[in-house]
């Protein structure tokens, strides 16, 4: 069936299937433009697009998107008819994205980036084939398009597997999943190994021996490695091992052009393009929904152009993951509001379109209509198998100027029309995202066309096309309400529960044990997975409420150990912003079977406080309660509705809660409660903000950072000060109320991704009822933590606020994630950090750096250049003996008075200084220790004050002890006695 007449009849069948659904039809055909009239308006030629039927090429294999890591895990949850909508734009033919592919994760109840997804076999022998969300999700894209191609991958694995992941066991666990797919009526195409983790030759060739007997028409992919220089030596091993290469039908890498960027250029190696086999780019950052869609429509274009790739997935289909969770806001959707069916649909999605809708897997790439204009455009052109269709898709994104093309089509094509669909991405509306113009006919088979730059062009003789109509309601997805209650009994057993997001571990419903009546909510995990990064070593933890929710809230829930451990209860939690992380930020408070509890405040910056421990009467296998009250600085703990203590504490501000279980303890849970302690501050309308900045850094690693991300109502956005050039401090965001309000005081969200950088540490908050004028309305310093922060002041009326960074993390990039005006008095008033204010630090330009050892590329400059993305370590291949030193040559004699340490700023514990000896030295022989001590294993700045300032002009840290026994510094600086300091400073 030709691909006009297929779109038609799968349409028509969408919407017989889904009425009620508001469904595109094709549009009505349009004028054509003619050749002549074309030719009028033309600007200088830009180049001439041969589409010869007859030509060579490879074989399209489809454009797709990936399901993985828990990023559909909140889109399950949400309520129709907006989650057939979102499902409607991702899979729906002639609506949306039109994905070719669908790629989702075969679970393993590991952390595998936002989450952990079920496993269908975590015991050996005992399958499940309903556990879970993908297999809903899968079945959702087929029945919108029954065309559709399935893959599947592992990020982890269960822990039973004999011989680890490369094992037999893991090729029956594939196979038993392959079966459960079955069960459900999927035929699954494509299958992988392990994401980006490696692969082992002879693992493939029995895999593929397996799936010849079971699953004979499944093509294998392999190997999904990422990240490396040698990104194809796959091929490199294919091309050397026949039986290897036999096995494996597709290779498949990730990033190939690019990752995070806007991925001008792909690459592939001789090897590759010569194995005969399809190369995919099997995965790629989709980035933020709304800034993704120029490096998308490059990369889709030039992965051909470049690299020879045909087949193209991204991660994620949709965001449907918590946003302090990482990366949060990466995929073609923005779906993170279940409880108010808000979702944001991104230019992302019409990136897809311009080739999804016009073309299908097995339509042939054209090598001579495929090519870079002049301008540095790239085009792409396909014909359909029978050559009764062509479709070329042009992007002129770095182009400068308007071009005018010609186009020959020619090679028995047909040319009796050509229609013609467009979108803008240089403009903010998406009005003008894939939009049909005016069709050409050509004569002779020739046209012109003038392109015009920042655009995405799709010209093609097919039809049927069309623009979704659905829409979210407008403004952003509402808070999700208190009181908030789940009792668990109205889901069957095995379900996930209404907005419960396991971040390790799995948390289903289960029949209530010791017993107790009804459903409860059970860790069913029984032992540590095979894990696909660290965070996978965290206990069992699931997570579910708002983000943003204000945390005068008391969370309380009944529960039952079913053996030696602990469970935990948590509370304003920010999040958990890093793959590396093994605890979630906020207040815990810990239930032992050895009849302990204990609160600890945690961030994954500032790392664990204990504020109270006691004892209580609490055994295994009865039941009891636990809860946490929670209203401005004070923090209570209450055990069977008993109240143990009372704590003050101003760490924690805001968040979600959560429940962690020790080792793999299957514990149960019940009648889970939050409701609010305290009336929620009342905030100035997030939608009468408008905000401006004295810099902003614009597209960066994904996102961009204008002020208007802080006040967004949006906490993985944010505003961050110019980041290429650095801008020096201090750096302010000013925000406009739209009226005179009087206000009390501001809540300050910091950036909520895995790095210290552009945290604000001091502060100053400024008032104006006329914009010019500005007074100080208050001052002082906040901690090094990724939890939210407030700074009050008594009633004064302001139409503007401006918020003045005056010290941020790693002395530099100042940045906010979300500002609040505050129109009644913030409980709990003010929150303080330590004040490094008072510092006159020694200028690093005049230091040098020497240490007792140094890695390659970490040398010991890296810890006095001024950026906190580069560090002095020690050495660690092989790892040089402790202690390990590092010594500062001041460039003069200062009075020094203080040193600062900032460690690595990846939360990666890997080298930071845990214990330590402070000396100083006049002539860098003779060295006195002035200090010694330890240490938190965390990455919150350390500070030394000597009290009596050191004439010195060397100052050596001794690393004592440190993670895995190595050390590092991202950063290191001296302080010194200013008036003394201009008096006997000596120049170098």
């Amino acid at each position: 069936m030709p691909r006009r007449d297929r779109l038609r009849h799968l349409l028509m069948a969408v919407v017989v299937a889904c009425a009620g659904l508001a469904v595109a039809m094709p549009a009505a055909a349009q004028d054509r433009t003619t050749n002549a009239e074309a030719l009028a308006a033309a600007p200088a030629t830009g180049g001439t697009i041969t589409v010869d039927g007859r030509a060579g090429g490879r074989t399209f294999n489809g454009v797709g998107a990936v399901s993985a890591g828990a990023s559909s895990r909140l889109l399950a949850d949400y309520p129709e008819p907006e989650r057939s909508q979102v499902l409607d734009y991702l899979f729906t033919p002639a609506y949306g994205a039109a994905l070719d592919i669908l790629k989702v994760e075969i679970g393993g109840e590991t952390n595998s980036t936002d989450g952990a997804e079920p496993s269908h076999q975590r015991e050996p022998g005992v399958v499940d084939c309903d556990r879970g969300y993908e297999w809903w999700l899968m079945k959702q894209a087929r029945k919108r398009n029954p065309a559709i191609k399935l893959a599947a991958l592992e990020w982890g694995a269960p822990g039973w597997f004999d011989g680890g992941f490369w094992s037999q066991d893991n090729i029956d666990y594939i196979l038993s999943w392959l079966d459960c797919a079955a069960s459900h009526g999927l035929r699954i195409d494509y299958v992988g190994g392990w994401n980006e983790r490696g692969y082992d030759t002879d693992w493939y060739v029995a895999f593929d021996k397996a799936l010849a007997e079971r699953f004979p028409d499944i093509e294998i992919i392999a190997a999904d490695e990422c990240c490396r220089e040698d990104l194809w030596r796959v091929a490199d091993d294919m091309a050397a091992n026949p039986a290897f290469d036999n096995a494996v039908d597709i290779a498949g890498v990730h990033f190939a052009c690019g990752n995070r960027d806007q991925r001008r250029e792909c690459h592939s190696t001789e090897t590759a393009r010569g194995l005969d086999k399809p190369l995919w780019m099997s995965e790629v950052s989709a980035q933020a929904h709304d800034v993704g869609a120029a490096p998308a429509a490059r990369s889709i274009n030039r992965m051909y152009v470049d690299a020879r790739l045909t087949g193209y997935l991204t991660w994620s289909a949709v965001s449907a993951w918590y946003a302090h969770f990482p990366i949060a806001d990466t995929g073609t959707i923005l779906a993170e509001w279940p409880w108010s069916g808000h979702y944001q649909v991104g230019s992302t999605v019409w990136a897809f379109a311009h080739t999804t809708q016009f073309t299908d897997p097995g339509w042939r790439y054209l090598d001579t209509g495929s090519g870079y204009l002049d301008s540095g455009a790239s085009y792409v052109s396909m014909v359909s198998p029978a050559a009764d269709d062509f479709t070329t898709v042009v992007e002129t994104l770095d182009a400068t100027e308007p071009a005018t093309v010609e186009f020959d089509v020619t090679g028995g094509l047909p040319t009796d029309g050509v229609q013609v669909w467009s979108t803008d991405l240089e403009t903010a509306t998406q009005a003008d995202d894939f939009v049909r113009t005016k069709g050409i006919q050509p004569v002779d088979g020739s046209f012109t066309m003038t392109l015009e730059p920042g655009h995405v062009y799709t010209l093609s003789s097919t039809t049927g096309q069309g623009k979704g109509s659905a829409r979210p309601h407008a403004g952003i997805g509402e808070e999700m309400p208190l009181p908030y209650r789940e009792s668990f009994d109205d889901d069957e057993p095995g379900k996930l529960a209404a907005y419960f997001s396991d971040l390790n571990g799995s948390f289903e419903t289960a029949p209530c044990a010791a017993g107790r009546a009804g459903m409860c909510y059970q860790q069913q995990t029984p032992q540590q997975p095979i894990t696909w990064n660290s965070a996978g070593r965290m206990d069992p933890t699931t997570v579910v409420g708002d983000p943003r929710w204000w945390g005068d809230y008391r969370v309380r829930t009944a529960f039952m150990l079913d053996g030696p451990g602990h469970v935990e209860l948590v509370g304003r939690s920010s999040g958990h912003p890093a793959t590396r992380e093994t605890k979630l930020s906020g207040y815990h408070l810990r239930v032992a079977s050895d009849r302990t509890w204990e609160l600890t405040s945690h961030d994954q910056y500032g790392g664990d406080q204990v504020l109270a421990t006691g004892t209580v009467e609490v055994e295994v296998g009865t039941w009891h309660t636990m809860a946490l009250h929670m209203r401005g600085s004070a923090i209570s703990v209450e055990v069977d509705d008993k109240r143990l203590a009372t704590v003050e504490d101003r760490r924690q501000r805001t968040g979600s809660v959560g429940l962690v279980v020790s080792g793999w303890n299957h514990a149960q849970f019940d009648d889970f409660a939050v409701s609010a302690t305290a009336p929620r501050p009342r905030f100035v309308p997030k939608a009468d903000l408008e905000a401006s900045a004295t810099t902003s850094t614009g597209f960066l690693g994904g996102y961009t950072y204008e002020a208007a991300r802080a006040v967004d109502d949006r906490p993985e956005t944010w505003w961050w000060a110019e980041h290429e050039q650095v801008a020096p401090l201090p750096q302010a965001i000013t925000v406009d109320l739209g009226a005179r309000y009087k206000t009390h005081g501001i809540v300050a969200q910091p950036r909520l991704q895995a790095s210290p950088i552009g945290i604000t540490t001091r502060y100053r908050v400024w008032l104006s009822n006329d914009g010019r004028t500005y007074s100080p309305v208050a001052e002082g310093s906040w901690a090094l933590t990724n939890a939210t922060k407030t700074a009050s002041w008594p009633e004064q009326s302001a139409r503007f606020v401006r918020l003045e960074a005056l010290e941020a993390g790693c002395r530099g990039r100042a940045g906010i994630g979300e500002l609040d005006v505050a129109l009644t008095p913030l409980i709990g008033g003010t929150d303080e950090g330590e004040d490094l204010s008072g510092f006159t630090y020694v200028p690093q330009e005049r230091m040098s750096a020497t240490a007792s050892s140094y890695q390659e590329g970490f040398e010991p400059s890296k810890a006095i250049d001024g950026s906190c993305t580069t560090m002095w370590h020690s050495r660690f291949d092989p790892p040089a003996p402790q202690p390990h030193t590092i010594t500062l040559d001041l460039g003069g004699d200062y009075p020094v008075e203080a040193f600062i340490y900032q460690p690595r700023h990846d939360v990666n514990n890997n080298g930071i200084i845990t214990r330590y000896r402070l000396s100083t030295s006049r002539d860098g022989e003779s060295f006195t220790v002035v200090d010694s001590g330890t240490w938190s294993l965390d990455l919150s700045t350390k500070v030394v004050r000597l009290g009596t300032a050191r004439d010195a002009r060397y100052v050596r840290l001794e690393a004592v002890d440190g993670g895995a026994g190595l050390a590092s510094a991202a950063e290191l600086e001296v302080a010194y006695d200013a008036a003394r300091g201009v008096r006997t400073a000596q120049a170098r």
